[in-house]
């Protein structure tokens, strides 16, 4: 249920998403070497990082070689930094055609058949900016998303060229963690079929299949790097044949449980629907409905398909706030969750507009433990992290556990560890704590012991 490194640590991320949906499809602040050094002092090593098909294949068969080098630039600006990269193919509402941005390239949407009706049926008008989610239930969204998953005018087979590509072109930098086949997938054309917005039927008729075909192309030129694969975006809110995922295995079959990310988003529902104006705070029904129920039930319901399909699990949006009193509590309860459920996360947002955002981003955490975690948490209101694991001395590389100098200024800090262990500062980064068997754990009998880190402040 964890991603393992070589020295066969478990490891653990906290990062942030860059994704351009326009031309020219790639964040340009990511080629400015002092914002990337920003973000390693702010704790980040990952960047979920959008690569777009409408940048890569403008045309029909037509790689944009420019675009991939300067992305080629972005991951060597970000591996000489330390920081990983999950390649995300993003996508909303999936066209131009029927939405806000290419997801898919125009030139293979245009090939798809009409739908019965015309866009937008059946809903009265368009939707609005603030309500672009809506354009998922237009019979033309879903119809092109169904023509997708069917292979209609070859799509899957150009998709899968689009991975293969890919995989080949950045496979063998240091940095890629992983390739997120498609962001936010939806269920197909529910108006053909109904059932379809089951979650379960969805990803059990339309996403395991197109996903194994995905899966195998990457695979043919790179066996070792993570898939990623999402589900219908609320097919991680319950379990179940109709309301889970729909998956019966890892894409590729049950031989890459080893190599394979279930990605899901959380954004409370409540809040999304109806959300709090300005700086006002969280009316406490709602803040009941997201941190007491809704957003426990969808950890919860990720951890039971992870213990069915096997692999690792990774929270790859949530946030999407401003910087107001209702996202501030947003992001603690999603950051508490994810520390409880030992699970590794991206934040969506514009993280770095903000002073206080990114000392709300900037915590203390273990990215990497010589052993298997039992628990993980830090309280950012008391500064105060906890860490209990099961030790294991045969793992040659430490525990690294990062330091916030943004809460902890001047090392205004105190480390306490359990008989077992030893601690020093890394001296090759001041934000690092590295944690080793202590002589005593050596010397003993036992390959592995429960180990107990403590960080507080001093101030």
């Amino acid at each position: 249920m964890h991603i393992i490194d070589e020295a066969n640590r478990v490891r653990f991320y906290h990062g942030v998403n860059f994704v351009r949906k326009e031309f020219p499809w790639y964040p340009s602040e990511l080629l400015d070497s002092s914002f990337v050094t920003n973000l390693v002092q702010t704790g980040m090593n990952v960047v979920r990082l959008g690569i777009m098909w409408a940048g890569v294949e403008p045309k029909p068969q037509q790689y944009n070689v420019t675009y991939l080098n300067i992305m080629k630039q972005i991951v060597e600006s970000l591996e000489s930094n330390n920081i990983d990269v999950l390649f995300d193919m993003h996508q909303d509402v999936l066209s131009s055609r029927v939405g806000p941005y290419d997801g898919i390239p125009a030139w293979l949407y245009d090939q798809f058949p009409p739908p019965n009706h015309p866009y937008p049926w059946p809903l009265p008008s368009s939707p609005s900016d603030d309500s672009w989610a809506l354009g998922y239930l237009t019979e033309a969204c879903s119809h092109g998303f169904q023509c997708l998953y069917d292979n209609v005018a070859g799509a899957v087979d150009s998709m899968s060229n689009l991975w293969r590509l890919i995989a080949t072109t950045f496979g063998r930098y240091t940095n890629i963690l992983g390739y997120e086949l498609i962001n936010e997938p939806w269920a197909g054309n529910y108006v053909a079929d109904p059932t379809l917005l089951l979650p379960g039927v969805a990803g059990t008729k339309n996403l395991q299949p197109f996903y194994d075909k995905l899966a195998n192309a990457i695979r043919s030129v790179d066996n070792k790097t993570l898939i990623f694969y999402e589900p219908v975006t609320y097919g991680v809110r319950l379990n179940g044949k109709l309301f889970g995922t729909g998956f019966s295995h890892v894409p590729g079959g049950k031989a890459y449980r080893d190599r394979s990310v279930l990605s899901y988003h959380y954004y409370c529902t409540v809040l999304a629907i109806n959300p709090v104006p300005g700086s006002d705070t969280i009316p406490v029904f709602d803040r009941v409905l997201c941190n007491d129920i809704e957003g426990p039930a969808v950890f919860q319901s990720v951890k039971n398909e992870l213990l069915r399909l096997g692999g690792a699990g990774f929270l790859t949006e949530f946030g999407g706030c401003d910087g107001s009193s209702t996202c501030d509590n947003q992001l603690e309860a999603g950051m508490l969750e994810a520390d409880e459920y030992l699970q590794s996360w991206t934040y969506w947002g514009n993280s770095y507009s903000s002073t206080a955002l990114i000392a709300r981003l900037s915590r203390v955490y273990a990215r990497a433990i010589a052993g298997r975690p039992i628990s993980m948490t830090y309280h950012a209101d008391k500064r105060i992290f906890n860490l209990y694991y099961y030790a294991d001395k045969t793992i040659n590389k430490p525990t690294e556990i990062y330091v916030p100098f943004v809460h902890f200024p001047q090392a205004s800090y105190k480390v306490i560890v359990n008989k077992y262990l030893k601690w020093k500062v890394d001296p090759t980064n001041a934000n690092i704590i590295l944690v080793e068997p202590s002589q005593q754990f050596m010397n003993s009998i036992f390959k592995k012991v429960i180990g107990t880190v403590e960080i507080r402040s001093t101030v």
